[in-house]
């Protein structure tokens, strides 16, 4: 783990995952930051999955949505 803002928004969304499980990056960018673009969610987020912290599925009945 040597990447990660523990100061910041990181941690939010590690904690919003560890409180439901599973989250698509939409829902996650509307719980942690709506006020930005959705971009940086999903920059965030691929930080934690190469990190190690994350990961996400592919649901295969639901229009191959990823959580």
């Amino acid at each position: 783990m040597t990447d990660v803002d523990v100061g910041g928004g990181d941690r939010l969304a590690l904690a919003v995952l560890v409180q439901y499980r599973m989250a698509t990056t939409e829902q996650m960018h509307l719980v942690i930051a709506p006020g930005v673009r959705i971009e940086q969610t999903r920059r965030r987020l691929a930080k934690l999955r190469t990190e190690g912290l994350v990961d996400r599925v592919t649901l295969p009945r639901a229009g191959r949505t990823r959580v």
